[in-house]
């Protein structure tokens, strides 16, 4: 399985360690990549407003929109881990999308295949990606019987 992560965040400012932990035990399972796709198209649309930046990320984003997408919205579906491990199950390559400091515009969000909510806290990009990064693994291993979930 391929995962691919992507995520728009001007400062990367991010817990490595904790990240790279995660991203060590999921790599046992399938193949993970991790994408900040910041631009400079993106720090002038937010400079215009919060209607062209959210723009600006369907842009940037749509080139990724391929095989299986999940945007993480906190307007998005509030699911179990077995549900979220559902979501894993039979899929060659999944794409997740974390949007930008402004979140998603409905056309982006109408595209995806599913929208979950990790929570209806907001968080920084840094903290959405380890809580998918640990789901990602706990649901990995939900559907391998590994008892981590336990």
């Amino acid at each position: 399985m391929n995962l691919n992560i992507y995520y728009i965040q001007k400062k990367i400012d991010t817990n490595e360690r904790l990240e790279n932990k995660y991203i060590k035990l999921i790599s046992q399972f399938a193949k993970i990549n991790i994408n900040n796709i910041f631009s400079k198209q993106i720090a002038k649309a937010h400079e215009i407003g919060i209607n062209e930046a959210k723009a600006e990320y369907t842009k940037a984003y749509s080139q990724y929109k391929k095989n299986y997408s999940i945007a993480l919205s906190e307007n998005g579906k509030n699911i179990n881990s077995f549900e979220f491990a559902n979501l894993l199950k039979d899929k060659n390559e999944i794409n997740f999308f974390i949007g930008g400091a402004y979140g998603f515009n409905d056309e982006f969000l109408n595209s995806c295949d599913y929208v979950v909510s990790l929570s209806k806290l907001t968080f920084s990009h840094e903290l959405a990606r380890i809580l998918l990064l640990e789901q990602i693994y706990r649901g990995i291993c939900i559907n391998k019987n590994h008892p981590y979930h336990k």
